[in-house]
C-alpha cells in the first residue's frame, strides 16, 4: 500500500474516530457482533492479533488476555488505549507487521480492513508469516452486496468512493485463503436489514429486541449455508496455518 493511500485512509478514520461507536450502535449491529463473537470464540485464543482494530471492538466481543491491536488511525488507537488500558494497541500498516515470524496463535480482522488492501496476496503472506503453525486466521472483507449499497448503514466507510477497495465474493475469499487448511466462509445477515426496511415501508414494523435479533441471525446462519456468502451483509473466512 503506497504512502498516499495510507495517509488518505488514516485521515479518514481519524476524522471518524469520535463518532465511530455511535455509527455502529444499533441493535442490528450489536446482534451481528454477538454472532461473530460466537464464531471467533473457539479460535481467538492465546496470543491474538487484531488487524484494523479500530475502536477495540474485539476486546468488547471476547475476553482475550494476550491481545494486540494494530490500527492505521492514530486517533482510533488513542481512543482504544483509553477504553482498554490493559490491552495493547499500536499504529501500523497491516502489509508490514512489526512482529517476528510465528508470533500469534490467531489473527483476526473484522468488518472490512482486508478490502482496503489493493495487494491482498502480499497481505495474506504477511499475515501467515506472523501466525504460529496450527494457528488460525479470520478475515472479514466487504461483500459484493455492500458494493451495490444493499441495506447497509448510510454512513458506512464502505460507501466512500474516494477510497479504493476490493469487494469480495466467497470464491475470491477462499482463493485468497488457499495457502491455509480447513477453510470455511460464512455469511452473516442475509435478510435482517431487508426485513427492517420493508416493515417500515408498509408500516407494520415490530421493535425487535436484541435477543430476538440474535435469534433471527442464528436461525438464518443455520439455513443459509447454501446461499453464497457475498449475498450477506457480512462474511467471514477462516483458515488454519499448515504445520
Amino acid at each position: 500500500m503506497n504512502k498516499e493511500k495510507l495517509n488518505q485512509l488514516r485521515r479518514y478514520y481519524d476524522s471518524k474516530a469520535l463518532d465511530y461507536d455511535k455509527t455502529y450502535s444499533s441493535f442490528i449491529c450489536k446482534a451481528e457482533d454477538v454472532i461473530i463473537s460466537k464464531i471467533l470464540k473457539p479460535i481467538a485464543t492465546g496470543k491474538v492479533l487484531d488487524i484494523g482494530s479500530g475502536n477495540g471492538l474485539l476486546c468488547e466481543m471476547l475476553d482475550i488476555d494476550n491481545y494486540t491491536g494494530i490500527e492505521l488511525s492514530h486517533e482510533m488507537v488513542n481512543l482504544s488505549n483509553k477504553k482498554y488500558p490493559k490491552k495493547r494497541f499500536i499504529t501500523g500498516d497491516m502489509h508490514n507487521l512489526p512482529f517476528k515470524c510465528n508470533t500469534f496463535d490467531s489473527v483476526v480482522s473484522l468488518y472490512g480492513p482486508l478490502s482496503y488492501s489493493l495487494s491482498p496476496k502480499k497481505l495474506i503472506t504477511e499475515i501467515i508469516r506472523v501466525v504460529k503453525p496450527n494457528g488460525y486466521i479470520a478475515l472479514m472483507p466487504y461483500t459484493k452486496r455492500v458494493q451495490y449499497k444493499l441495506e447497509i448503514i448510510d454512513d458506512s466507510t464502505a460507501l466512500n468512493k474516494e477510497i479504493k477497495k476490493i469487494f469480495y465474493t466467497s470464491a475470491m475469499l477462499k482463493k485468497l485463503l488457499s495457502p491455509l487448511e480447513s477453510i470455511s466462509v460464512v455469511g452473516i445477515n442475509y435478510f435482517l436489514n431487508t426485513y427492517n426496511r420493508f416493515s417500515t415501508v408498509i408500516d407494520t414494523r415490530r421493535n425487535l429486541s436484541l435477543k430476538q435479533l440474535i435469534h433471527f441471525l442464528e436461525k438464518e446462519t443455520s439455513f443459509c449455508n447454501t446461499i453464497p456468502a457475498e449475498f450477506a451483509r457480512h462474511m467471514i473466512g477462516i483458515g488454519e496455518k499448515r504445520t
